[in-house]
């Protein structure tokens, strides 16, 4: 037999904690306030304090379930890896390529873009997830658009070529270690210098 008491109907399971998420500038659910925290388990709802969370949380406890099943399937679907496309097509706009015409073309995933798709911050990124068109995320600086080329960015490590200008040190973690990417052992970047939206 299962009770269910009076507490258990009038006291909700507590709010998710937040979590520091920093992307651009975004509005409190509930007071309309800059929201710097979102909520850790949807990663969609903003709040500018815990405060404002937990009085919404009545609402958002039906939503951020729906937005986590999103989540889920969202980057079940980004991880999937694609088809190879067909060669002598251009994969970002479909273009067939004829004579004299010439198509960048990743070795690794076979992803092909014409001369008008390759600049392009959409259509010129190949699905690699580490990598475009052989170029390693990892030795870049880091970017938005920097992702596998079906919407899911690259959150690796970071130990962009200095071309003869470093970076400041308090940039980089204190001991050398193996990037998670390429396997080089050197100085990488802290979490927070490898955000895209930091170098904006």
């Amino acid at each position: 037999m299962v009770i269910i008491t009076l507490a258990a109907i009038l006291i909700p399971d507590p709010p998710h904690p937040l979590v520091e998420d920093r992307c651009g500038f975004s509005f409190c659910e509930v007071c309309m306030k800059e929201a710097p925290y979102t909520c850790s388990a949807c990663r969609t709802t903003r709040y500018c304090s815990p405060r404002c969370q937990s009085t919404d949380w009545r609402v958002h406890r039906q939503s951020c379930k729906i937005h986590q099943k999103l989540n889920e399937m969202n980057t079940r679907i980004a991880m999937t890896p694609p088809k190879r496309p067909p060669l002598g097509e251009c994969t970002g706009c479909k273009a067939k390529v004829g004579e004299g015409r010439r198509l960048a073309l990743c070795k690794d995933c076979g992803y092909q873009a014409c001369g008008s798709c390759e600049p392009h911050y959409s259509r010129g990124t190949c699905y690699c997830p580490n990598s475009n068109f052989g170029k390693k995320y990892c030795q870049m600086e880091p970017r938005w658009y920097h992702t596998n080329g079906r919407g899911r960015a690259y959150d690796g490590d970071r130990h962009p070529e200095t071309h003869g200008q470093p970076y400041p040190h308090e940039m980089y973690e204190q001991t050398r270690r193996a990037c998670d990417s390429c396997g080089l052992v050197t100085r990488v970047f802290k979490k927070e210098y490898r955000d895209p939206w930091v170098w904006h």
